[in-house]
C-alpha cells in the first residue's frame, strides 16, 4: 500500500522505522551535512541531551537498550538503521535525554542534522516532516511498551507521593516501572542500588548507581532532562502560561505563524483536560479521544512550528510595571516577553472537610486517567460533581468498578452537561446518581476507607465503604500567582475586553480588544478567562483567536 506522502506503508514497522523515498532524502540533503562514520563509532549515548538526527545513506546503524549484567551487545540490539532510514524520537524534539544508544555497525554516510536543522527542516518540508514525526511518536510509544529506559520507581503502591510521581512520569509519556516492598522480585532489583529499611519512601531511579528519596517533580525532571531551559531564549514575542487546550493551542498558531513562543507550564501538558480518560464531542474524533493523547499531539505540533515547551516550569510571578513583562519561575530563572498569553486555567473546589488533606492522593482524586482506575477495580466508588467533568469519570470508571456512586447537591445532573455522558449514565446498571446528596466525613486511617454522606430527599445519613472518592467540583481560577496584576472577577477569573472597567493603562483611544486583560498585551484564555465556557472545544478556539490580537499588540508596540 501507497500513502499519499509518498512512502510505502504495509506494516507497523514500516510507519516505525521507514525508509524516505529519494526525493525526501534530497530535502534533507538541503538542511544537513554528509558525513562518514567509522565502525564502532557512538553517536550517542542513552542520557544524552544534546544529540543529533541522523539519516543512513549506506551503511548500518544499531540501537541499543540497556541490557542486564551477562548481555551480549547483540542482545541488546531493539532496532537496525539501513540506507533510507534516520535515527531519533520525541527526546531529540523535546530537547530531553536520549533513552537509546546510536553505534554505527561499519563505515556509513549518513546525513547529519542539529537539532536546530531538523526543527527547520520540519517547519518547511511537510513530506519528510510528516513520515519523521509519525515515526517520532510510534517509536516513543513503542519505548514505552518495552520500557526503554525506564524510570525505577519503588514504594507502597497507593501512597500519595508514588501517585504523584508516577502521574508526573506518565502524563510527560515517559517509560516507567513500579515495584514494592514485598513484590517476588524487588529485594533482589532494589538490592542492587544499596536501599535497606532506613530510606525514605517512595525512591526513583533514573540513572544506574543511584536513586532519589521521594523527589520533587522538578528533581526528577532535572535527573530525565525533562527540564527545558530558556536562559537561551532572550525577549520572546510572546510567553504562554499554561499548557492545557487553550495555552498549546495559542503556541500552534503563535508559533506557526513566525512569532517566538515559549510555553512555561507547571507539571505536563494537557492541563484539567489532560486527566479525561475520553473526549467524544471533539470535532474531528468521532471516536473519542483521550485528553491526554489530544496533549502530547499539540505539543509535538506546537515544537514542530518552533515553541519551546517548558517544564515542570512554574510562572511565580509577573512583573507588568516595565516592557517587555517579566515572567519570574520558580527557580530563579526570568523570561521577558512583549505579550502574555495567561491560560492557567481551573482547578477542582476542595471539599470544606478537616480530614481532607490527610486522604488527598490516598483515596481522595482530582483526576480520573488509567492511572487512577486501576485502584478501583471491583469497588464501589464515589464520584462527586454534576459537570462533563464527572461524568466523563463515572462512565470510564463504571468499565472497571463494582458500582460507581454520583452525587450532586443539585435536583439533578447539571444541565451543562452533554446529552451523549446523560444518556450513557442513565443506560449504565453500575451507575447511580444522588441528587441533593454530600459527603460530610472522610474516614480512614493511612487511606481512605468510607464516606459519610446526606441524602437531602431522604433525609438519612449514609456510611459507605469506598477506597476511592473523585471529586470534580466546580471551578476555582488559578490566578493567585497574579497578586492583583491583573483586574479579576469576584472569583478570581480574569476579566478581558469589554468587562474590564478600569482602562487607565491603555493610551488614550485604545481599549482592551475582546481577551485582552486590563493590562495591554497581556491576554487571558480557556478556563482562567471570566465567562468562558468550560468545554475543550472553546479552549482551543479561544487559544487560536487570540494570536491575531497577539499580532495587533505587537504592532501598536512598534
Amino acid at each position: 500500500m501507497v500513502s499519499d506522502d509518498g512512502l510505502t506503508v504495509a506494516t507497523e514497522d514500516d510507519s516505525i522505522f521507514p525508509k524516505l523515498p529519494e526525493d525526501q532524502v534530497d530535502s534533507v540533503r538541503a538542511y544537513g551535512k554528509v558525513e562518514r562514520l567509522e565502525p564502532g563509532q557512538i553517536l550517542y549515548s542513552r542520557g544524552t541531551t544534546d544529540f543529533d538526527f541522523y539519516l543512513v545513506l549506506d551503511g548500518t546503524i544499531d540501537i541499543y537498550q540497556d541490557g542486564s549484567p551477562g548481555d551480549s551487545p547483540q542482545d541488546r540490539i531493539i532496532t537496525v538503521y539501513t540506507g533510507g532510514q534516520f535515527t531519533g524520537e520525541l527526546s531529540l524534539l523535546n530537547r530531553q535525554k536520549s533513552l537509546v544508544e546510536a553505534v554505527a555497525r561499519e563505515e556509513c554516510t549518513v546525513i547529519r542534522l542539529r537539532p536546530s536543522q531538523l526543527r527547520r527542516l520540519i517547519a518547511n518540508e511537510p513530506k519528510p516532516a510528516r513520515v519523521i514525526l509519525r515515526a517520532f511518536i510510534l517509536r516513543r510509544l513503542r519505548y514505552i511498551r518495552m520500557g526503554l529506559g525506564t524510570v525505577l520507581l519503588a514504594g507502597p503502591a497507593a501512597s500519595s507521593d508514588m501517585l504523584r510521581i508516577r502521574s508526573f512520569l506518565e502524563r510527560n509519556d515517559y517509560p516507567v516501572r513500579q515495584v514494592s516492598p514485598g513484590d517476588p522480585d524487588s529485594d533482589e532489583v532494589l538490592g542492587d542500588y544499596g536501599v535497606d529499611s532506613t530510606v525514605r519512601w517512595p525512591l526513583v531511579i533514573c540513572k544506574p548507581g543511584s536513586f532519589m528519596q521521594n523527589p520533587t517533580t522538578s528533581e526528577i525532571a532535572a535527573c530525565l532532562g525533562l527540564r527545558e531551559t530558556i536562559s537561551d531564549v532572550g525577549t520572546v514575542d510572546v510567553a504562554v502560561v499554561g499548557a492545557g487546550p487553550a495555552g498549546l493551542a495559542a503556541a500552534v498558531y503563535a508559533a506557526s505563524e513566525g512569532l517566538s513562543t515559549v510555553v512555561c507550564e507547571s507539571t505536563a501538558p494537557g492541563g484539567q483536560a489532560g486527566t479525561s480518560s475520553m473526549i467524544e464531542n471533539y470535532l474531528g474524533f468521532p471516536l473519542g479521544i483521550s485528553g491526554h493523547d489530544l496533549a502530547a499531539r499539540a505539543q509535538v505540533q506546537a515544537r514542530k512550528f518552533g515553541a519551546r515547551i517548558a517544564l515542570p516550569r512554574t510562572v511565580e510571578k509577573i512583573d507588568c510595571s516595565r516592557s517587555p513583562y517579566l515572567l519570574r519561575l520558580s527557580d530563579g530563572e526570568v523570561l521577558a516577553a512583549r505579550t502574555v498569553v495567561v491560560a492557567t486555567g481551573a482547578h477542582y473546589r476542595r471539599l470544606d472537610l478537616p480530614e481532607l488533606p490527610r486522604f488527598e492522593g490516598n483515596g481522595v482524586h482530582y483526576a480520573a486517567t488509567a492511572l487512577e482506575g486501576s485502584f478501583c477495580v471491583d469497588e464501589d466508588v464515589f464520584v462527586v460533581g454534576g459537570a462533563n467533568s464527572a461524568g466523563q469519570a463515572a462512565v470510564f470508571l463504571s468499565q472497571s468498578a463494582a458500582h460507581v456512586h454520583i452525587l450532586v447537591r443539585a435536583q439533578a445532573l447539571s444541565s451543562s452537561m452533554s446529552q451523549y455522558l446523560l444518556t450513557r449514565i442513565e443506560a449504565s446498571p453500575k451507575i447511580s446518581v444522588h441528587p441533593r446528596s454530600e459527603i460530610t466525613e472522610l474516614r480512614g486511617d493511612e487511606h481512605l476507607k468510607a464516606v459519610r454522606w446526606r441524602d437531602s430527599l431522604s433525609g438519612d445519613m449514609k456510611v459507605s465503604p469506598t477506597s476511592s472518592a473523585f471529586l470534580m467540583l466546580g471551578a476555582v481560577p488559578n490566578t493567585g500567582w497574579l497578586d492583583g496584576s491583573l483586574e479579576t472577577d469576584a472569583k478570581g477569573f480574569i476579566r478581558v475586553g469589554a468587562d474590564v472597567s478600569d482602562t487607565s493603562g491603555f493610551p488614550p483611544g485604545r481599549l482592551p480588544s475582546g481577551m485582552e486583560s486590563s493590562v495591554p498585551g497581556v491576554f487571558a484564555v480557556g478556563d482562567v478567562r471570566s465567562g468562558s465556557v468550560k468545554r475543550v472545544a472553546s479552549a482551543v478556539g479561544e487559544g487560536s483567536m487570540v494570536v491575531s490580537a497577539v499580532h495587533l499588540a505587537l504592532a501598536d508596540m512598534g
